[in-house]
């Protein structure tokens, strides 16, 4: 039939001539993506996942890929699997809704047209008359009674019938020519042809070359794969990550905590009898710039990935899972050594830095997240504390982020885990007559609450007035997961250090880092008493642009009516003075309400206003109007105005490009001297334990 032949001139017909000029044109060029990256750092024997993407519909003739010189596929003793996808461009997808208006112009057909996995086809118009090609192949599109339906006069489809569609506003969409549907096409897809080995395992110490040829390219990139470590100096680690945490937040923290007389700060930090003490970079792979997502995985695999990208390296696939996996510490630790796993947050446990020990995926969105859910289960860490608990309850539950019918819950109590959902229930799993060897806590749907809010300002908290705090969870995972002679990796993160200073909520943010270092603390001298074999590393994911440049006279601030006036209560220098902050209950958490005040402010940010005053509901910023954040009237209504610094459709602050600090304590920690990139974490807590992955069973 010729509607018949013509969907396949039009569509695969056409693909199968355009995939043989492609296959055939040695000469041409073809943009080649090799991961892992050049300079990707390995161990022995870590498993990792390698694609080679070349942007072309098909791969050419001659396309080869090596390693140090031998085929890959021989080289890694197995063959790949070839994957194909298009991404990108710009196609407005046929409908039919609309019909023309008085003045419809016939000409406002012409254009270019697009069907996936098929040529582009281009209809002209002159003088009232409408040509159809593609490929070599032309016909002439005969007018009907209807302006939107024409009959392809000449070629192969001769006869057949093209009706054009129109949207809501009268504008072009496409066509439809029996079963297919072309697109006007505002930029064309991308086609992209690939190979990938999974799971493949690094080879020996050494640099490997991995060069590519594609048609006319020929791109090379360099491996390079360490040597192991050969004495395990550590049985335990514990890594600490204050998210978002910077020097100028310590300082801050420790001098409302601590208080200050005569310029000198009356108590320490846990952190500040660290060992050593270095510098890390937390740049990505894409940007100087970084998120919690490819941060925490620089931390957690030693390779330097994408901003949102999580234990991968991102590729263009249009699925968010499947881009080539790296292996995380946490795996390689349970494959060597048979050690404990665990887990603690004060943010949802699919979050970015939590998950970045045991999770692979491309973005963020909540589809990933209920993924990373899976993930978890999958991976099954001995200890799993915190919040996320709308991605464990099946769809149709109030409250759920599922889109499937899991009940992770059930999957976990089943697998073995004690499950606690609040601070009484964690209490009593570990006053049994025996702890549990598996432990699930996850006490809120989404991020737990902040300490502030939990101690202070209560009424905040809704319907979940029972969370523990991030000391009493630490402690908690360290009883389960000392169980294992073999010892244990625990990742312990307070993320609202970094979620309050987004939202330009100092007071929150300090108090959440003062609660963070009591709980290093509490590990530190738990290490000191039962197992000085324990390294201990603390540090932060990114940085944020916070700092204090002086204080304020908080009445005269107040008294002001206008931001002239109120600005009068600023003092910087020698008028600053100090602070007044008490500590009436000696718990290391001031009275934020004080007389004289930090002037702290994030450099960044949108319009809002500013009063530097304790808020006793968590801030919002600046609301969204017409698409634009401004200034929200309803948060610190009594503050001087602060003009926007970011893009208009910003509603908070951002990170920041600072290197982080880093502490460490215990055997190794020597390595965590200098300043270097935040990958180096990582290798530096494989060398404390000895890790090899190649010798593991």
């Amino acid at each position: 039939m010729k509607h018949n032949r013509l969907a396949v001139l039009f569509g695969l017909g056409l693909a199968a001539t355009l995939a043989f000029t492609t296959v055939t044109a040695q000469e041409e060029a073809f943009p080649v993506l090799i991961l892992p990256v050049n300079q990707a750092q390995f161990l022995p024997g870590a498993e990792f996942d390698f694609r080679v993407e070349v942007h072309t519909r098909n791969l050419p003739e001659n396309f080869a890929v090596t390693v140090n010189g031998t085929p890959a596929a021989e080289f890694f003793g197995a063959d790949p699997v070839n994957e194909d996808w298009e991404f990108g461009g710009s196609v407005v997808r046929f409908n039919a809704d609309g019909v023309p208006a008085a003045d419809f112009d016939v000409a406002s057909l012409a254009g270019e047209y697009y069907l996936r996995d098929n040529p582009v086809a281009t209809i002209a118009a002159a003088d009232g008359a409408l040509t159809w090609a593609a490929d070599g192949e032309t016909a002439t599109l005969e007018a009907t009674d209807n302006v939107l339906v024409y009959t392809v006069v000449g070629g192969p489809a001769d006869g057949a019938t093209l009706t054009f569609g129109l949207n809501a506003n009268g504008a072009v969409t496409g066509y439809t020519i029996g079963d297919a549907a072309f697109g006007r096409l505002s930029s064309l897809p991308t086609q992209s042809s690939s190979v990938i080995w999974r799971s493949m395992e690094a080879p020996a110490a050494g640099e490997y070359t991995v060069e590519v040829t594609a048609g006319a390219t020929t791109q090379a990139v360099t491996w390079v794969v360490r040597e192991p470590s050969t004495e395990r100096a550590a049985r335990n680690v514990i890594l600490f990550v204050a998210d978002g945490m910077t020097v100028p937040m310590i300082t801050a923290a420790r001098i409302a905590s601590q208080g200050i007389t005569a310029g000198r700060i009356e108590g320490q930090f846990a952190m500040d009898s660290a060992e050593a003490i270095g510098l890390a970079h937390t740049n990505s792979l894409d940007t100087i710039m970084s998120d919690s997502a490819n941060t925490a995985s620089a931390l957690n695999t030693g390779h330097i990935g994408r901003v949102n990208a999580t234990g991968s390296y991102s590729d263009t696939s249009p699925s968010r899972l499947d881009d080539p996996r790296v292996e995380t510490l946490a795996s390689m630790l349970r494959r060597a050594y048979g050690m404990s796993i665990g887990f603690v947050t004060t943010s949802d446990f699919t979050d970015a830095t939590p998950a970045a020990g045991w999770a692979h995926g491309r973005d963020r969105a909540s589809a990933t997240r209920a993924n990373f859910a899976i993930q978890a289960f999958d991976f099954q860490p001995e200890v799993l504390l915190g919040g996320g608990g709308q991605y464990l309850i099946p769809a149709g539950v109030d409250g759920s982020a599922r889109t499937d019918d899991r009940d992770l819950f059930t999957e976990f109590e089943t697998a073995g885990y004690s499950i606690a959902t609040s601070a009484t229930e964690l209490e009593s799993a570990l006053t049994g007559d025996a702890l549990p060897e598996r432990l699930l806590g996850i006490f809120h749907p989404r991020d737990l609450s902040v300490w502030l809010d939990r101690n202070v300002y209560t009424d905040n908290l809704g319907d979940f007035t029972d969370q523990p705090g991030l000391v009493d969870m630490t402690m908690a995972a360290i009883e389960v997961l000392a169980q294992n002679e073999n010892g244990f990796y625990l990742t312990v993160e307070s993320a609202s250090v970094d979620k309050q200073i987004h939202p330009l909520d100092q007071e929150r943010a300090l108090s959440d880092l003062i609660e963070f270092d009591q709980a290093l603390g509490a590990a530190i001298a738990w290490a000191q008493e039962n197992a000085p074999d324990t390294l201990i590393v603390v540090t932060a994911d990114h940085g944020h642009g916070y700092e204090v440049y002086g204080t304020v006279d908080v009445a005269t601030f107040n008294a002001g009516t206008t931001d002239l006036e109120r600005r009068e209560g600023i003092q910087v220098y020698a008028d600053a003075g100090f602070p007044t902050y008490t500590d009436p209950d000696g718990d290391g958490f001031p009275d934020w309400n004080a007389d004289v005040v930090f002037a702290g402010t994030v450099n960044n940010g949108p319009e809002h206003t500013e009063d530097f005053q304790v808020s006793p509901v968590p801030r919002v910023p600046a609301i969204n109007q017409d698409g634009v954040y401004v200034d929200n009237p309803d948060d610190d209504p009594n503050g001087i105005l602060i003009t926007g610094s970011l893009a208009p459709n910003a509603s908070t602050g951002v990170h920041t490009l600072q290197d982080v600090p880093v502490f460490a304590f215990g055997p190794g920690a020597d390595a965590f001297m200098g300043v270097y990139h935040q990958s180096e974490i990582f290798f530096g807590m494989a060398e404390a334990l000895g890790l090899n992955p190649a010798a593991a069973e």
